[in-house]
């Protein structure tokens, strides 16, 4: 089954791990932005923190399989991705219902890219929602 998620966070996957080394910079992170002093990369590994933390809570429960790298959408991110466990998400009814139970809580880092008013854990409904998950027809 195949799943979109958007998100108001920052996730874009920059692929800045480890620790800032002067001696590394300048450099170009995976997004083609460049990484020239600590405050930059704290700010790309803050971003990718985020990603990381979005694909952990997707990985509990399965092995994901064609996930996209998030793109941002106006003040949104989204990316796609597969798993391969039919229903292991939720059921027929309710197909996101474990995504949104596993997400609920979790803590993100704000004051990147993504609005400033935003709490700083993920909400999966309600008023104040930040984060939805839907499913993908893959037969258009």
């Amino acid at each position: 089954m195949r799943f979109i998620c958007r998100t108001l966070f920052d996730i874009t996957a920059t692929g800045v791990t480890g620790h800032a080394k002067s001696a590394r910079m300048p450099f170009q992170d995976r997004t083609g932005s460049w990484i020239t002093d600590t405050v930059a990369w704290n700010r790309a590994r803050n971003q990718q923190r985020n990603w990381e933390t979005i694909t952990q809570i997707l990985s509990m429960r399965t092995q994901l399989f064609d996930l996209t790298d998030p793109v941002r959408v106006d003040q949104s991110w989204q990316f796609e991705f597969a798993a391969e466990t039919e229903g292991v998400f939720g059921d027929q009814l309710d197909p996101t219902r474990v995504l949104r139970s596993d997400s609920e809580g979790v803590p993100m880092i704000l004051y990147l890219d993504n609005q400033r008013d935003l709490p700083s854990i993920i909400i999966t409904s309600g008023p104040e929602q930040n984060i939805w998950f839907d499913t993908i027809s893959i037969n258009n």
